[in-house]
């Protein structure tokens, strides 16, 4: 029987993007600097290669803060890295599993959030949910999108991220920005896709 982490309703950033997008469009360290001012507990992270992700994981690890944030590029197989352009699921899912437990793990990256990430990640991590854009995103909109999500994550009094806030969450910032969103939990020894729509 496994035991409870203990974690804290607050948010870790790790980013990576390609080269031209590092100096103007860091929408991790702007995401960072706008939740700081609702008063939300936040760290960042900016990485180039998968090698720094082992670094960054085990800073989220030590921080003991309940959500991960991962801003990146990426598609229906495999995330980038700026250095590294294809990490396929299965080893970002080797590399990411043992620091998953009992937290929740949110993509802002174009169409990354799918069956073959959920069936990559959730089983035996036991992350308690998945969330991301079904979609490519602007730049734009991805920034003010999360943190619409986030600052509607924290400035409620609870202590913490259920799946019918969520979904509720994401309800609103469908209608608000036109933006669909996948969204996947453990079920069993699998996973499941939830429907947003189920309150």
């Amino acid at each position: 029987m496994s035991t409870k982490t203990k974690t804290k309703k607050a948010l870790f950033i790790i980013e990576s993007l390609e080269y031209e997008d590092e100096k103007t469009r860091r929408e991790g360290r702007i995401l960072q600097q706008i939740m700081r001012l609702s008063g939300t507990d936040v760290k960042y992270i900016y990485i180039r290669t998968q090698q720094e992700l082992g670094f960054a994981l085990g800073q989220f690890r030590k921080s003991k803060y309940r959500y991960l944030h991962m801003s990146c590029h990426g598609d229906r197989h495999s995330i980038a890295f700026t250095l590294d352009k294809t990490v396929r699921f299965e080893d970002l899912a080797a590399e990411i599993r043992p620091y998953l437990k009992g937290r929740r793990l949110f993509f802002s990256a174009c169409s990354v959030v799918n069956d073959e990430l959920a069936a990559a990640i959730l089983p035996k991590s036991e992350c308690n949910s998945i969330v991301g854009p079904r979609d490519r995103i602007n730049f734009d909109d991805a920034l003010l999108m999360w943190a619409s999500f986030y600052h509607l994550a924290s400035r409620d009094g609870d202590d913490g991220l259920r799946g019918g806030k969520i979904r509720w969450m994401l309800r609103r910032i469908r209608h608000t920005f036109g933006i669909e969103f996948d969204y996947y939990r453990p079920h069993e020894d699998s996973y499941k896709k939830d429907d947003i729509d189920v309150k």
